[in-house]
């Protein structure tokens, strides 16, 4: 490990997958790690696991009886999420994963040293030609949540910090692409949407977290003027959303609030000069995709939180044109 103009290159090896896991405490503040997904998607595939035999592991629906293996296997698939290869690293890994999990398969000690490992992958600087190792990594991370909300095992320590990174990383997302025939998915905003989703869900998650989680979805509804939504994006956002609201720490009066700032102009002075660039285009469809999103999912629930909240939302749409 070198130290050149105080920026760090580190790459996650075989030592941190089997459990020793860097601390971004052991770092000063202005010290910046650097992670180089093509060196960890070297650590992907190993004597036992190559390709073949992880597809054969698909196809006997990732069944692996000896508990031990299946725990090695589980963290050393998290640096198949560094693979250009759509089949290993979305048709392999998180499928793997994402069984494992929701079946709870995999130990307690094994959450946490996944949660530990993604949550610093998303937190470091990661050089990736493919842009798809932190959006699948905070896709498993979502996995991870949803574990957690569902049988708790993080502290309010850790839950913080993982709604920290999580709407850190939300909110400063600038790599739009979504599918491709050569990669795959990366779909980085959706991804990260779906962990917003779970938090949203857990009640352990208190007012001020889901106002930060409220916060980044906001941030990326309109992409920062730079992109527009195709692949289903606003629909993620939209329902992570949802979720935030129908807590119980939120009254009707802050989704009205919400949503006015969604449906403002701003930067343009009205809605009528949106036409006069592509920023302005973007920024009109990005808007209205997600508030036909929002409209279309909470329109037929007989939820008389929805129901309201629709109410509200058609006068939104009205005005955004």
């Amino acid at each position: 490990m070198t130290l050149k103009g105080r920026k760090m290159k580190f790459s996650l090896q075989m030592s941190i997958i089997g459990g020793v896991f860097i601390s971004s405490y052991a770092f000063a503040a202005n010290e910046e790690i650097l992670i180089n997904a093509q060196q960890v998607n070297t650590q992907c595939l190993s004597n036992q696991w190559q390709k073949q035999e992880l597809l054969q592991l698909k196809n006997d629906k990732f069944i692996l009886e000896n508990k031990a293996d299946k725990e090695a296997l589980a963290l050393q698939l998290l640096a198949c999420l560094a693979s250009p290869d759509a089949e290993i690293r979305d048709g392999i890994a998180f499928e793997a994963l994402s069984n494992w999990l929701r079946n709870e398969q995999l130990s307690q000690a094994t959450h946490l040293k996944m949660f530990n490992y993604l949550t610093r992958v998303l937190e470091f600087k990661v050089t990736d030609t493919f842009g798809v190792y932190q959006s699948f990594s905070i896709l498993v991370l979502a996995e991870v949540a949803r574990v957690d909300r569902q049988s708790p095992f993080l502290t309010t320590k850790q839950r913080d910090y993982l709604v920290k990174v999580g709407t850190n990383f939300l909110t400063n997302v600038k790599d739009y692409r979504g599918f491709s025939a050569k990669v795959g998915w990366q779909h980085s905003i959706a991804h990260s949407a779906d962990l917003m989703l779970q938090l949203a869900l857990n009640p352990e998650v208190n007012k001020a977290q889901l106002d930060k989680i409220l916060d980044a979805l906001a941030s990326q509804i309109t992409a920062h003027l730079q992109h527009s939504y195709v692949e289903g994006e606003s629909k993620r956002i939209a329902m992570a959303v949802i979720y935030v609201f129908l807590r119980e720490e939120y009254i009707m009066d802050d989704f009205h609030h919400w949503l006015d700032k969604v449906a403002e102009s701003a930067p343009f002075k009205q809605w009528q000069d949106v036409y006069q660039s592509e920023q302005g285009l973007i920024k009109l469809h990005n808007t209205q995709s997600f508030l036909y999103a929002l409209y279309a999912t909470i329109k037929p629930s007989k939820n008389k939180v929805l129901i309201e909240m629709s109410a509200y939302l058609e006068q939104a749409i009205k005005a955004v044109k």
